[in-house]
């Protein structure tokens, strides 16, 4: 069969544009999101390798955040869910001083920062979430 208008076709094709299929929606974040057991790699020194430690969150309503850090459990915790930024922060003690922690919860990991009241530091530490809790996951 021949075309009745070659050029019509030709310029109909270079005008069409693919359509690509649309981009999964992004996940939506819920305080439950907090829950469980972090590895944190804390980087308390510039010239000396990061140490390690472990952090338990459970997030409950309203906006209260439980758990442990440094194997201190919080004097207290809260969490805010904004949009797709969920953070929280807790207060600590070592029995000699406070320890305010502070997170926020980026790509599936915990950036966050640890300031030692009367210790004069602040921390910068990183959490991911313990491989076994990760693995059964649904």
């Amino acid at each position: 069969m021949k075309c009745l208008y070659p050029l019509a076709s030709l310029l109909l094709a270079a005008c069409t544009t693919p359509v690509a299929p649309a981009a999964p929606p992004a996940p939506v974040l819920t305080a439950s999101d907090l829950d469980g057991t972090w590895d944190v790699t804390m980087f308390w020194s510039a010239t000396e390798p990061p140490s390690s430690t472990v952090m338990v969150l459970a997030a409950a309503l309203p906006n209260k955040v439980t758990g442990s850090f440094y194997q201190s459990d919080f004097l207290e915790g809260e969490y805010s869910l904004r949009g797709d930024t969920l953070a929280f922060g807790s207060v600590t003690t070592d029995g000699d001083a406070l320890y305010s922690h502070s997170g926020r919860l980026v790509d599936g990991k915990i950036e966050g920062q640890t300031l030692s009241h009367g210790r004069d530091f602040l921390m910068i530490w990183v959490a991911t979430r313990r491989a076994e809790e990760v693995a059964s996951a649904p």
